[in-house]
């Protein structure tokens, strides 16, 4: 394969994962079902978009800016809400206990 030809599949494969991501960012899916979805590999997925952010000087999402912090404290007076994460409220703080499965109990208190 000679070099200009290269460099043409290189600039269809590129525009075609450029596409491939506008419609993932479109779709709602996890990256995952969205793979399935399109018969691409995870780890193909990640590499492109990666690339293809670099190139642009977009940087990655920081992974800490997907959940905010809830306080439980603040949520006292909600009783609905603290009963389902199964915490008892006291004038001493709150207790949550999860229970995780397999004997494994984690607790939460905030006193």
């Amino acid at each position: 394969m000679n070099k200009q030809a290269s460099t043409a599949t290189r600039a269809q494969r590129e525009s075609a994962w450029r596409d491939r991501l506008a419609r993932f960012a479109s779709s709602g899916k996890t990256a995952e079902a969205f793979c399935r979805d399109e018969a691409v590999s995870t780890a193909s997925f990640y590499g492109w978009r990666a690339r293809l952010r670099a190139r642009e000087g977009d940087p990655e999402p920081a992974p800490s800016a997907a959940a905010p912090f809830i306080d439980l404290g603040m949520m006292a007076g909600v009783g609905s809400v603290v009963s389902r994460a199964a915490a008892t409220a006291s004038a001493a703080g709150v207790d949550v206990r999860i229970d995780l499965g397999g004997g494994v109990t984690l607790t939460i208190a905030r006193r």
